[in-house]
């Protein structure tokens, strides 16, 4: 079935409400420093705190420069050049695979010493490599030219540390090559001296957990101690040499929003270690490409489409999208610690925030307008159980007009004009307001539409414009409580010295136009066609009949659960053909004997049998307060001995 155009206004006006939302969340998760900033502390809370243990490195190991290690030496920095000589003897003589040497040769020490380590230098047979930099900042021209002599093209590595430009982190490997002279970064520099081929790209470091929370992720030994330890502690490893001291050569990596140590403010070497085994071992940062940033906030941002196109409310869609959002943080979280990916969590709760916002702005708008139409325009006409059900399914209202089958009811007061003439203006509204508030109850409890008043007189429309299954069965049921109620009414007004008259209910159903018709300025939902004229006429025979209640043909055919007894086949003025009119009777008059001797008479009526007259009279005998009968008494005394009646008037 294909949808209507309304629906697919809706639906393409959500759709893209949702790639407006992605487009926006990813563009400022990207761009606005303080968004991407949080994304980075989400990631970095997992990655510190949360990600899965792994057994300490087998392939890499460092040779501290402590501050034990200096205090054997009279200066600090540089450091002892003939200590940096036998160390590189020491670690080739104990099997090294490959040594880095993270420390600056780029100014002279004691001459003797130098010398002992530029010729170790060029003789050692182990693959080496020292830090190296070329970038102004930070080397000068002197330092340059003195490094450039002191350490070989082929044994350098570039120290430099990408850090992140909004908070300092560092996060990413140094590529290298990245100007005239520059080799390649220290991690790419080890992995060529074993044979592995790198990319030239910065790669997103992968932090190797710790094993445990008293185990580093590789092993550390005291530069100075190394002469003294097992051979296999080295033999086959890459070491790695540097300083691990108090106060220099810190750096910040994302283990700095949890913890306060080491894990926080990371000595450069540590750093360089945790890249040289990423790249070693071939492991890739946990964290999405950007492609799944994209493809995951769209997801969000259709969740929050969804939600707004279920309309129900700024509060449901706030408190739903507010448990979605927080369950996509704890399980981003906690399922990180067990292998889950290090997913976006900024980017897909903008998504959905947006989202939803947008789409209470554009869509819940209109509804909300809608909503207002409908409270404003059927308020007045039907309950409030109605006017909630035209808000959640304004699909059921045509505002426009729509051809339908419905049922109506006409109820008026007789003689309410002479009334109104003998009674003063206040006691007149106070009657009348009475009376009206009573069946008006009745209407609404029924489901029914006040069409409009015209004085005393009710329109009432079942079957829009909520529909009813039961329509006609309910303008019965409430014509017939109308009856009692408007009879309870006029015995008690009439004991108070107000004469008020019966009210006469005419009942029918069929097809008609409903809809809000008028002008621009007013506009009154209400039904047009001859369905609603015949509905009237049939109120206005009451009074012929002596009946209170006149129903016809086609209403008594779809009730199944209400009796009637048939005042005739009438021919109303202006028509030719004729129309079985009915009288509703209540479920204990119709198991009543009176109800039974009725229906007996007037099948001889409908027979025409001649004996119908007798039997008419013998009616009137047994039920003398049957006003129904009388009629039809009057009809056999003047020789109309059959159910036909042809109406002179209305």
């Amino acid at each position: 079935m294909a949808m209507p155009k309304k629906k697919l206004k809706e639906l393409g006006t959500a759709l893209g409400v949702a790639l407006l939302a992605t487009v926006l969340a990813v563009a400022a998760t990207k761009y606005l420093t303080f968004l991407s900033s949080l994304e980075n502390i989400a990631a970095d809370i997992r990655v510190s705190a949360l990600q899965p243990p792994m057994p300490q490195s087998k392939d890499v190991v460092i040779a501290a420069i402590t501050e034990e290690t200096l205090s054997q030496f009279q200066y600090r920095s540089p450091v002892d050049r003939a200590f940096l000589a036998n160390l590189l003897k020491t670690l080739e003589k104990k099997g090294a695979k490959a040594i880095g040497v993270d420390v600056l040769l780029d100014q002279p020490t004691e001459e003797v010493k130098d010398e002992l380590l530029k010729k170790t230098i060029r003789e050692i047979k182990t693959p080496l490599f020292f830090s190296y930099s070329n970038t102004p900042t930070v080397v000068n021209e002197d330092q340059l030219a003195y490094m450039n002599d002191f350490v070989p093209e082929d044994k350098r590595g570039g120290a430099n540390l990408v850090t992140d430009p909004f908070d300092g982190t560092v996060r990413w490997t140094f590529a290298g090559e990245t100007n005239p002279g520059m080799p390649l970064g220290f991690p790419r520099k080890v992995a060529k001296l074993v044979g592995i081929e790198t990319p030239k790209r910065s790669q997103e470091i992968a932090w190797r957990a710790q094993p445990d929370a008293e185990t580093p992720a590789f092993p550390v030994y005291p530069s100075h101690a190394l002469a003294v330890m097992p051979d296999d502690w080295v033999k086959g490893k890459i070491v790695l040499v540097g300083g691990i001291l108090s106060i220099t050569d810190r750096h910040r990596t994302p283990g700095a929003v949890v913890f306060d140590d080491d894990r926080g403010m990371m000595p450069g070497i540590m750093v360089q270690a945790h890249g040289v085994s990423q790249l070693l071992e071939g492991r890739e940062h946990p964290r999405l490409s950007f492609e799944w940033v994209i493809a995951l906030t769209l997801a969000f941002a259709l969740l929050g489409m969804a939600i707004g196109l279920l309309k129900k409310g700024i509060a449901f869609s706030v408190v739903v999208g507010a448990v979605l959002i927080a369950g996509w943080w704890v399980g981003s979280m906690l399922g990180f610690t067990y292998g889950f990916p290090l997913v976006p969590l900024v980017g897909p709760t903008l998504g959905l925030a947006l989202s939803l916002w947008m789409m209470d702005t554009l869509i819940g708008g209109a509804e909300r307008k809608q909503r207002q139409f409908v409270q404003g325009a059927f308020s007045r006409y039907v309950s409030p159980d109605v006017v909630n059900q035209l808000v959640d399914n304004p699909e059921a209202l045509t505002v426009k007009g729509d051809r339908r089958e419905v049922s109506f009811i006409f109820t008026d007061v007789a003689g309410f004009t002479t009334l109104s003439e003998g009674l003063t203006a206040e006691k007149l509204s106070e009657t009348l307001n009475a009376y009206l508030d009573g069946a008006c109850q009745i209407i609404l409890d029924k489901k029914g539409t006040i069409d409009k008043f015209i004085g005393d007189a009710i329109m009432t429309i079942f079957n829009a414009p909520i529909p009813l299954e039961d329509h006609c069965e309910r303008a019965v049921r409430c014509a017939l409580e109308i009856d009692q109620y408007a009879e309870d009414f006029r015995k008690r007004y009439n004991a108070n010295g107000i004469p008020i008259g019966v009210t006469r209910i005419g009942i029918h159903c069929g097809p008609a136009v409903v809809g809000n018709f008028g002008s621009h300025q007013r506009m009154d939902f209400t039904a047009l066609g001859d369905t609603v004229n015949t509905a009237a006429r049939c109120e206005g025979v009451n009074k012929y009949f002596g009946t209170r209640i006149c129903a016809t043909q086609p209403i008594v055919d779809q009730c199944k659960t209400v009796k009637f007894r048939p005042i005739g086949d009438v021919v109303l003025k202006g028509k030719t053909e004729a129309v079985t009119l009915y009288n509703p009777v209540t479920d204990e008059f119709a198991a009543s004997p009176a109800y039974t001797d009725y229906m007996d008479t007037y099948a001889l009526l409908k027979g025409e049998d001649p004996n119908s007259s007798d039997a008419v009279r013998a009616l009137k005998k047994k039920y003398p307060d049957d006003p129904l009968i009388d009629f039809h008494l009057e009809r056999v005394e003047s020789g109309l001995c059959t159910a036909r009646v042809v109406m002179e008037d209305k």
